[in-house]
């Protein structure tokens, strides 16, 4: 599945958010099996810099990697390629982990009431505000509910976009998994 540079950068910057990691990606792209010390070199980075950020991007399965003994001095060194399967699926993963996510907040939305002073120092819920005689615990200001709709409002619109998404993913990798599929031949 091809993916977009688009797609690896959102992917990147919520699981990998350093700026040199992606590109140690974009580096890697079309190429396969390319020296940790190749990467730092041509990345200008420091070696141990690079691996580390290359075992960060591991740890998310973003990139694979083969382990080979140099014959002349017996170290080990790393070769390094992109995996590019798994960035659709961690996209997949954090969309329903930020679905997850706004489901909750809506739910206390939803049913909660939600206190505010005029400054917006914080915002606390009912009980929470009643500890506090409905007065802001920054600058003492007696906090008002917040009218919390618009908050809702966006909250369903974006669960609704990003369950249409999610859909359409689904969708691509059962038409990925049919192509797949190997005819059988009748006799």
């Amino acid at each position: 599945m091809k993916v977009n540079k688009d797609k690896i950068e959102n992917v990147l910057k919520q699981l990998v958010p350093e700026p040199d990691a992606l590109s140690i990606v974009e580096y890697l792209i079309g190429k396969s099996n390319i020296s940790e010390f190749i990467i730092a070199e041509e990345l200008d980075l420091e070696i141990h810099k690079t691996r580390n950020l290359l075992y960060k991007l591991l740890d998310q399965n973003i990139v694979t990697f083969k382990r080979k003994k140099d014959k002349i001095k017996g170290w080990y060194i790393c070769y390094w390629d992109f995996n590019q399967d798994a960035i659709a699926h961690l996209e997949e993963k954090l969309r329903l982990e930020t679905i997850n996510r706004l489901k909750e907040r809506l739910s206390n939305e939803d049913g909660g009431f939600f206190y505010m002073c005029r400054f917006a120092h914080a915002r606390l819920g009912f009980d929470e505000a009643f500890e506090y005689d409905f007065k802001c615990p920054e600058c003492g200001e007696l906090m008002n509910q917040q009218d919390n709709s618009r908050t809702v409002d966006f909250l369903k619109s974006r669960i609704e976009e990003l369950e249409k998404e999610q859909e359409q993913f689904v969708k691509e990798q059962e038409k990925i998994i049919k192509a797949k599929k190997p005819i059988k031949a009748t006799s």
